[in-house]
Parts: C-alpha cells; sequence; structure tokens
C-alpha cells in the first residue's frame, strides 16, 4: 500500500492544478458567441448588451450596430418592438412601436422590408446615435448572423436616407 501513496498524492496534486483550470475554460455557448461577436466587429458592427422589451419578459439579448454613415441630422431614438401577440393594429404582424416616437414614414417600407428579412428570434431595431440596430438572441449560428449582417448592411443605408431630416431651403431675398 506505501507503494501507491506516492502515486496518490500525485494524482491528487494534478487534480488540484487541473479543477480551477477547467473552471475557467469557456463553455461551448461562451466560445460561439465569442465568434460570432469577433465577426461583427470584423465586419463594423458594434455589439452591446441590453435588456429585452418588456413584451418579451426578462433577461438581455445582444443589440448588434450597424453605424451610421452620417450621424448628423437623423431623426431617431425610435424602437420598433416585437410584442407577444399578433395583431392588426401594430406596425406589422407581431411588431409595433416601443414608445410614441416612431419612424418618419419615408423609412416604413424599407423596415417592412428589413423585418421580412430578419431571422425569427431577433427582438427589437433600434435606431441611436450609435447606428441602426437589431437586438437578436444569437440563435442559428453563423448562417443566422450572416443573414442578419446582410439585411443590416442592405437597409441600413436606406433606412438611414429616410430618417435624414431635410434641411429647409433658404429662398433668395428680393
Amino acid at each position: 500500500m506505501s507503494e501507491w501513496l506516492p502515486v496518490i498524492i500525485i494524482g491528487f496534486a494534478i487534480a488540484l492544478v487541473l479543477g480551477p483550470v477547467m473552471w475557467l475554460k469557456p463553455s461551448q455557448r461562451d466560445s460561439r458567441l465569442a465568434d460570432l461577436r469577433g465577426r461583427a466587429a470584423r465586419q463594423g458592427i458594434t455589439v452591446q448588451i441590453q435588456t429585452l422589451p418588456a413584451a418579451l419578459g426578462e433577461g438581455t439579448a445582444a443589440v448588434y450596430y450597424y453605424r451610421w454613415g452620417e450621424r448628423k441630422r437623423l431623426q431617431i431614438g425610435w424602437v420598433l418592438q416585437r410584442q407577444r401577440i399578433l395583431h392588426e393594429l401594430n406596425f406589422s404582424g407581431s411588431w409595433d412601436w416601443g414608445s410614441s416616437v416612431k419612424a418618419p414614414q419615408a423609412a416604413w417600407p424599407y423596415l417592412h422590408q428589413l423585418l421580412n428579412s430578419l431571422p425569427a428570434d431577433c427582438c427589437a431595431i433600434i435606431a441611436t446615435d450609435v447606428g441602426l440596430g437589431v437586438q437578436w438572441r444569437e440563435n442559428g449560428g453563423v448562417k443566422a448572423f450572416s443573414q442578419l449582417s446582410d439585411s443590416l448592411a442592405e437597409y441600413a443605408p436606406l433606412i438611414e436616407s429616410a430618417v435624414r431630416k431635410v434641411s429647409p431651403i433658404k429662398l433668395p431675398e428680393d
């Protein structure tokens, strides 16, 4: 038995060293999210974590922001949120405005097209000074991320153009 005592002590010492190291190893989900967010960063998309819309309960989800080309003179501050129920009074199916602030009507056709092109687990479309953001629960992996990033790249410039305030035209004085 005394021959095994050093082997048992060495095995115990190795377990003491490897145990905490294994706790530091990221989970498969954490690795997947890091990959998605790294892809977003390489494409110039900013990711922020925000609370879910009230209609969807408690929790958080990532918002993928496609930055505005030119931030000046934009009508922003509106949020289009997924609602619990589909209703004909909503903006589009189960999507409705999160507050009394709405996007200018010129952007509505593009917003409808954007909604139709997004992954199914998107929760909100947000217009802030950062850019046009889509809150997404990050399910569906790389394929869903590609769908999201392609949709943002296509529709964000169109929506930006539609929400830009027009400068008043100065008429020459007589």
